[in-house]
């Protein structure tokens, strides 16, 4: 039964596919062999769902559908013995024009089986060309641990030396590795299947499945279709931010927080980081573009603050950062103080949105209720761009704060505990095995739903909304 499928194509062949399919073929239990590799537990072992994928540059459509990639190897090309060459059973990543480029990546998941560390290789990849592919795996689908690079049809993996012996892991994410220019058919790795070697835990019985939904409703429901796909993060590092808010350095809760809410923004987001401290100082560290999660966050827990607070500079500054982008943008200022380099903010504001930018700037005043001038003074540069003011005095408030601006995460989990699926709110949500679990919502605060069934052939609905102090979340059908 496949789910729903998003996607969308973009000009000068590059292919962004976001969706979640799920492949129920007859699945062989009995062992395997697949071009000298044995699966213990058949065909089971090979990935079962499309998580997410993005094709760089100058795939041909032939070589562009990402569920080619599921169930057991396909591919007929030269037979595939030592298989060097393109083939409709496969999936392209594309290759990087430039290190500006996209890079071209495809996230499976395992549904009736989990990938452990045991002796020898743990992780084959069926490669149909020599372009080397980057490995890595997630427990969650959200945090991914680099194991190596493979090539070769297979081409093995050992997650031995990266992972402890009691993990277990649902998610692979292949990308592309920077070469030469590949002008083939499918250039960039070409992906045919994906099998996980040792213990198989199959979680599937029989052909009962249902389905889940979790989605936003009421007023939580309207600022989910306001959602922006294009980020700019906006620090102040000023001097005040050394200060201590609810028995914390207010910088490190500010960059602990950003680094949470960088989890929680979808793969597919655009995402830039400037900070603001000291007159006329103000610094890009990383300019919009593509989601490079690690990246963005080592760049924020580096920052230290000084000086003053240049409001109206900053602003001024963010044209440049946004002049070559037409998506809706939204603009996140996290600020615990008022202009204090003799600027006009709200004005600089004003001019943002004169000059045509289709934005919205939310801005978050931390640990600033006691200080009503600066207060206001925010207030009013959030309603100039047509944003939201948020105040927050501890670390909960602010995570709840910067929540507005990325679709709350959750997580299923089987009565075991084990992770069986991790998704966004609202987004498309999963094929179970039917049987009874446990759902934790990442709203703050938290809300953990025990007891949730999923019956063969029925949805189970999960609604959430706004509530006094929260969030609330019914279960229905």
């Amino acid at each position: 039964m496949k789910a729903r499928v998003v996607f969308r194509r973009i000009r000068y062949c590059l292919l962004i596919v976001s969706l979640v399919v799920l492949v129920n073929p007859v699945l062989r239990s009995e062992p395997t062999t697949y071009f000298g590799v044995t699966f213990p537990m058949g065909d089971a072992a090979f990935a079962d769902r499309v998580v997410d994928y993005l094709a760089a540059s100058c795939v041909r459509d032939a070589y562009d559908d990402p569920e080619e990639a599921l169930g057991p190897p396909d591919a007929y090309c030269d037979g595939c013995e030592g298989c060097s060459g393109c083939d409709t059973n496969a999936v392209s990543l594309g290759f990087r024009l430039s290190v500006i480029d996209n890079r071209g990546y495809l996230v499976l998941e395992f549904v009736d089986n989990v990938l452990v560390d045991v002796a020898g290789n743990d992780l084959f990849i069926y490669n149909t060309n020599q372009n080397p592919a980057r490995v890595e795996i997630s427990t969650d689908g959200y945090s991914y641990i680099y194991v190596g690079e493979t090539v070769g049809y297979p081409g093995a993996i050992d997650i031995g030396p990266y992972v402890n012996a009691s993990d277990t892991f649902r998610f692979v994410r292949l990308s592309d590795v920077p070469a030469d220019e590949d002008h083939s058919n499918c250039p960039g790795p070409s992906i045919d299947a994906v099998g996980a070697m040792g213990r198989t835990e199959v979680v599937i019985t029989g052909e009962a499945f249902g389905s889940l939904e979790l989605l936003p409703v009421g007023d939580l429901a309207f600022s989910y279709q306001s959602l922006a796909r294009t980020y700019l993060i906006v620090l102040d590092t000023s001097s005040s931010m050394l200060e201590i808010v609810d028995g914390e350095v207010k910088i490190d809760v500010a960059k602990n927080v950003i680094v949470d809410l960088l989890n929680n923004l979808p793969e597919t987001a655009n995402v830039g980081i400037r900070q603001f401290g000291g007159c006329g100082h103000s610094v890009l560290i990383a300019p919009v573009g593509p989601m490079q999660r690690g990246l963005l966050q080592a760049e924020i827990l580096a920052l230290e603050p000084a000086g003053a607070t240049p409001l109206a500079y900053v602003l001024e500054q963010t044209q440049a950062d946004l002049a070559k982008i037409s998506d809706p943008q939204l603009v996140l200022l996290i600020s615990d103080g008022m202009e204090t380099c003799g600027g006009d903010p709200v004005q600089a504001a004003k001019d943002l949105i004169g000059l045509g930018y289709d934005l919205k700037m939310h801005i978050v005043g931390f640990d600033i209720t006691r200080n009503v001038t600066a207060r206001d003074q925010l207030i009013e540069i959030a309603q100039a761009t047509g944003g939201v003011y948020y105040d927050a005095g501890s670390r909960e408030e602010l995570r709840q704060a910067l929540s507005m601006a990325a679709p709350f995460t959750y997580t299923v989990y089987d009565l075991e505990g084990n992770i069986v699926y991790a998704g966004r709110l609202g987004e498309p949500g999963p094929q179970l095995p039917a049987g009874t679990y446990t759902i934790v919502i990442d709203t703050a605060p938290a809300i953990t739903l025990t007891n949730v069934v999923v019956s063969d052939q029925q949805t189970t609905m999960i609604t959430v909304e706004k509530a006094s102090g929260g969030y609330q979340a019914e279960v229905g059908n």
